[in-house]
């Protein structure tokens, strides 16, 4: 992990960073462990995508994807931030840092995006048909008046019904997330909170945030303090000075199997500074500046 951030960040800083949109058309590899994916992107706006992009698509015209990207679902439609890379094995690849979900913009990603299987109801026959229909208006319609979808040949009452609860169901969801990533929290947190905690997530995020670092895989003390931070907690508050001290007793305890001169004694350092116990950065008198990227996972208090 550290090495490919060193790289990663060599990378960075020898290449802009970019945005691309598309369609996720496909995951070809993911780690489970550390979440590292390769996906095919179906890229938006095709004549605006750059002499990169198009030098990176392959026969199929679609665009490789890779990074940290543990809960990209074949389907989405999303924005990436990163840069492009020319991988002397792979060739072209767009390096993702972050990633967030959207609505296709075009009715190219449109088709794609209804005939992907997210929406039930709708298969790449259907999908092609809604959007020969109404457009760039296909969402509005849908969102808005999905009675309308019965015009649309092959879709009757009770498929357009069936439609319209799916197309709420997800609309309810990327309100949540919007909100989430609002308090800073990356698209595949989001996704994983919204699995824990459903409609109550952004009660959890802004009054109890320390229950993610012990209730959501993936997300640890650190990345939880940051994330109090950001929604208002005080630094004196009793809920993070107990958080901190689970972190720290699970420190311990992790140290304890350790080898001589391991983790341990960091810990009884950061006591002995002050601060809330156990953590690296107590020294500096003050937790969650910055995000957290990997080592935050383990802790489960």
């Amino acid at each position: 992990m550290g090495t490919r951030a060193v790289a990663n960040q060599g990378s960075e800083a020898a290449s802009p960073r970019r945005e691309l949109r598309g369609v996720v058309e496909r995951i070809t590899y993911q780690n489970p462990e550390n979440g590292y994916t390769v996906a095919r992107l179906a890229p938006e706006r095709a004549a605006e995508v750059g002499g990169e992009a198009e030098a990176a698509r392959g026969d199929d015209r679609l665009i490789t994807l890779v990074g940290t990207l543990a809960d990209l679902t074949p389907g989405e439609a999303i924005i990436a931030h990163g840069w492009w890379q020319n991988s002397p094995k792979h060739g072209w690849q767009f390096q993702a840092l972050d990633y967030r979900t959207t609505l296709p913009a075009t009715t190219q990603g449109m088709r794609r995006y209804l005939g992907s299987g997210l929406v039930k109801g709708i298969g790449p026959v259907n999908a092609g048909r809604i959007v020969d229909a109404f457009g760039e208006g296909t969402f509005d319609v849908i969102d808005a008046t999905p009675e309308r979808l019965t015009e649309v040949p092959g879709i009757g009452p009770v498929r357009a019904g069936r439609i319209a609860a799916t197309w709420r169901e997800q609309r309810h969801i990327r309100e949540v997330m919007t909100a989430l990533q609002g308090y800073g929290v990356s698209t595949s947190l989001a996704v994983r909170i919204y699995k824990r905690f459903g409609d109550d997530s952004g009660r959890v995020v802004s009054q109890e945030p320390y229950r993610l670092a012990r209730e959501v895989w993936g997300i640890g003390f650190k990345t939880a303090d940051t994330i109090a931070q950001a929604v208002g907690i005080a630094p004196d508050a009793p809920e993070r000075l107990q958080a901190g001290t689970l972190h720290a007793l699970g420190a311990a305890r992790r140290g304890a199997h350790a080898p001589a001169g391991g983790g341990a004694g960091g810990g009884r350092r950061g006591v002995a500074r002050g601060g809330v116990a156990g953590d690296p950065r107590c020294g500096r008198g003050a937790l969650g500046h910055g995000r957290s990227r990997g080592g935050d996972a383990g802790w489960r208090g």
